[in-house]
């Protein structure tokens, strides 16, 4: 009997523990997914917002009007980082997280209601600003705090697989943008699309905030954190913290990141775009196409997240940036020489594999580079900043530079850029995976 009520006794702390890390999972992802299913429908919906909000009489200057909108809202995304992050270091994660979501809230709000260029005149850009700027702010300290958490939370031999599920949410959110996109289209006709269709997925993503709030009021806080507290090793000033003693790090999670926000930006929300503008392709052909990308995505993600807490993150790595780096402009080539749909599927699974194995380990692999006293803040300053400069602009530049030189591969140059800054940033950097997490 001795034996086998501690059997059934460690059985059911087991139990508990599963349960606990699916319940971390879920609340911990559902506002990334949020934010990216509604920037997945912004980006889908990108030529009908650019008619209805920014008209103009070239419709290049329109899109890129939108595209530099969409843009915007990245520029609050490192003061809502650093604001936010050094909440979650001095408050706690949980603190955090729940005003994330609240004001992802308002920003998908103002976008889903606001109304046209042609009803409200110059008002409805900037309610558009706004809503982007809002989203902005929420979404730069959603990243950093909701991957403390989920890294503190995870079990030492399952970092990398508790990490990738916040990547495997962005494919999710994708998976779900692109399967709306597509059913609208297919579905509605020109008009109603244009009138109210493209308001439907916007609606829907605000429909998921109570059941975020709900469950992020009832979460416990991150075990790591509640530790550091009771041992009173927290930050009273992690901004300051993380410049003068972290700034090393900060900057190597600043290069890894360029890669991974070009390539998330430019495979999976940017593309459907250029098949349309630029390779002349149907706009449902885009949207099937970037959704089984998507998915690819969001199988390898955990696979791999997984598979570098038993061998490493840094070879998984550092192999998907040499792919990227060495095919991309051949990917690219094929692909302008032969436009057509079951060739934009191969190559953007292609592309979205190189992907899902560097961003799989990526969560894991930034939250070991810093300690918890500082990982908020020193996860949303080094992300959000990369993203800022390289990814929210992404479609705009890439947009400007195709318009201005002509050459339809102009796309692959800034996706080899991206892949060559990740592959210096690494090579020096040690591989923490066996550590204990500091």
């Amino acid at each position: 009997m001795s034996t086998v009520l501690p059997a059934a006794h460690a059985a059911q702390e087991n139990a508990a523990l599963n349960l606990s890390g699916r319940r971390a999972i879920v609340v911990s992802t559902i506002g990334n997914a949020l934010e990216w299913f509604d920037f997945m429908v912004y980006g889908f919906f990108a030529v009908i917002i650019a008619k209805l909000y920014f008209p103009a009489t070239n419709p290049t200057i329109s899109l890129l009007a939108t595209w530099a909108t969409f843009g915007v809202g990245f520029l609050t995304r490192p003061l809502g980082g650093i604001v936010l992050g050094a909440i979650a270091d001095r408050v706690g994660r949980k603190s955090a997280l729940t005003l994330t979501i609240s004001l992802m809230a308002v920003g998908i709000a103002i976008i889903a209601f606001a109304p046209t260029y042609a009803a409200i005149g110059i008002a409805a850009p900037l309610l558009m600003l706004l809503g982007r700027l809002i989203q902005g702010f929420s979404a730069g300290g959603e990243v950093g705090c909701a991957t403390a958490f989920l890294v503190e939370y995870a079990p030492a031999d399952k970092r990398g697989y508790f990490g990738s599920f916040q990547m495997v949410a962005q494919a999710a959110a994708s998976l779900a943008g692109s399967f709306f996109g597509a059913v609208l289209t297919r579905t509605l006709s020109p008009e109603h699309l244009n009138s109210w269709g493209w308001r439907v997925p916007f609606m829907v993503g605000l429909l998921i905030v109570p059941v975020g709030l709900y469950l992020r009021s009832k979460l416990d806080e991150s075990p790591v954190f509640v530790e550091k507290a009771q041992k009173n090793e927290l930050s009273a000033r992690p901004i300051r913290d993380t410049a003068t003693k972290h700034w090393t790090s900060v900057l190597a999670g600043f290069g890894l990141t360029v890669f991974g926000t070009i390539g998330t930006y430019i495979f999976l929300l940017y593309l459907p775009t250029h098949a349309t503008r630029v390779l002349h392709m149907a706009l449902t052909d885009g949207l099937i196409s970037s959704s089984i990308g998507a998915l690819v995505y969001l199988v390898c993600c955990p696979i791999f997240g997984r598979l570098s807490d038993r061998i490493g993150r840094k070879k998984l790595m550092a192999s998907a940036l040499v792919l990227s780096l060495v095919t991309a402009y051949p990917i690219f080539a094929v692909l302008t020489a032969h436009p057509s749909l079951p060739m934009l599927i191969v190559c953007q699974a292609l592309l979205m594999t190189y992907l899902g194995i560097f961003q799989g380990c990526y969560p894991a692999f930034i939250s070991e580079l810093l300690p918890s006293s500082v990982r908020s803040t020193g996860i949303s300053v080094s992300y959000n900043v990369a993203v800022m400069i390289f990814g929210g602009f992404a479609p705009a530049i890439v947009q400007w530079l195709t318009m201005t030189t002509g050459d339809p591969l102009s796309i692959c140059y800034y996706v080899i850029f991206g892949s060559a800054v990740a592959l210096v940033t690494i090579l020096p950097l040690r591989d923490r995976y066996s550590e204990a997490l500091q």
